[in-house]
């Protein structure tokens, strides 16, 4: 990031770098900094007749008081609360010098202004980021909703990604990794989420009844979904190898695996099989879907599977599905068009 500073340069003696200061430069730092973490910058300027010297101080915005006691008491996820602390730390960024005893209404349709045509994040993400305001108006303030009520942006509808059967195969044998290819394994055959495989126990694999129960799902949902008898086998080759804890995948020194490691291993095994659809785990769970409604999957199981509340969520695979692609034929191979091929140009 400090290479795209002019006149920058690097101090041995207290191991950091610095930067000429002006305004313009000072604007940038804080834009470039606060796309990797929400911080508020100053300068203290010391006048010697000549020039001023600005000192960039980084400081970190906390939260307002409750708001963390309140996500917890209430038993948002941790994912949840992650997101939420990290949203309302960017809104309190963005107010500085103002603080949460500020905030209004106007205050917030600058900030979805700002999101949207400066940032330009996605509409969930906007979404995401009036939910953390407001939770703190409305849960942690208990203010009325007349005053705190925002208007949301739609909600786009996009189709997910899917992997072909193929590709879910080459993506799997090439990642050589025992503990890497059953957690690629276990979200494809069971049609998990990210969250979900990563809090998977032995204790949640019914061998009997060939099913893998989930709990605590979205929504702390408990349900049960499909166990394929080549993931068990290879969880159970996996387990002998390593000999995890309690939860079936660990990360380094017993904690829990990051979610973004994952990602990474599929990205990276991707990039192997050389698929360009650049997946993800959640593109294993879209892909697990549609490949059970090609194979005349009652959609109903489906969604009981992937544990959604609303049928209209697993409707999405319908259209993604090629099944039957094979026999239609384009309108375009109708209209029998008489033009030079390029067999005939070379002639």
């Amino acid at each position: 990031m400090i290479r795209a500073f002019p006149h920058r340069q690097f101090s041995s003696t207290h191991a950091c770098w610095y930067v000429t200061y002006s305004e313009e430069v000072l604007r940038e730092l804080s834009r470039k900094i606060s796309e990797c973490q929400t911080v508020g910058i100053s300068a203290d300027f010391k006048h010697d007749g000549v020039h001023s010297e600005g000192e960039v101080k980084i400081i970190q915005f906390p939260l307002p008081e409750g708001y963390h006691e309140t996500l917890v008491r209430v038993r948002y996820s941790e994912a949840t609360v992650k997101t939420y602390e990290s949203q309302m730390r960017k809104f309190l960024g963005w107010i500085h010098p103002r603080t949460s005893a500020d905030i209004t209404k106007v205050l917030i349709d600058d900030y979805q202004l700002y999101l949207a045509s400066v940032k330009k994040i996605s509409i969930s993400t906007q979404n995401t980021a009036i939910n953390a305001i407001k939770f703190y108006l409305e849960k942690v303030l208990h203010g009325e909703r007349k005053v705190y009520y925002v208007e949301r942006p739609r909600k786009e509808e996009k189709l997910p990604r899917v992997l072909s059967q193929e590709e879910v195969k080459a993506l799997i044998e090439v990642t050589q990794n025992p503990k890497h290819r059953c957690m690629l394994m276990l979200l494809y055959s069971s049609g998990l989420r990210i969250s979900e495989l990563l809090n998977l126990r032995w204790r949640d694999f019914d061998l009997h009844r060939m099913q893998l129960f989930v709990e605590g799902g979205k929504g702390k949902k408990d349900r049960v979904t499909l166990l394929s008898h080549a993931a068990v086998e290879f969880t159970q080759y996996y387990m002998s190898l390593y000999k995890p804890g309690d939860l079936l995948f660990e990360g380094p020194g017993g904690k829990k695996y990051s979610q973004g490691s994952v990602n990474k291993i599929i990205h990276r095994s991707a990039f192997l099989a050389g698929i360009q659809k650049n997946p993800s785990a959640h593109t294993l769970r879209h892909s697990f879907a549609t490949h059970l409604l090609e194979q005349k999957t009652d959609i109903r199981y489906i969604q009981v599977l992937l544990g959604h509340e609303n049928s209209k969520t697993t409707e999405r695979y319908t259209h993604v599905t090629t099944k039957g692609f094979s026999r239609l034929k384009s309108p375009l191979d109708s209209l029998k068009l008489d033009f030079p091929t390029q067999k005939k140009l070379k002639h």
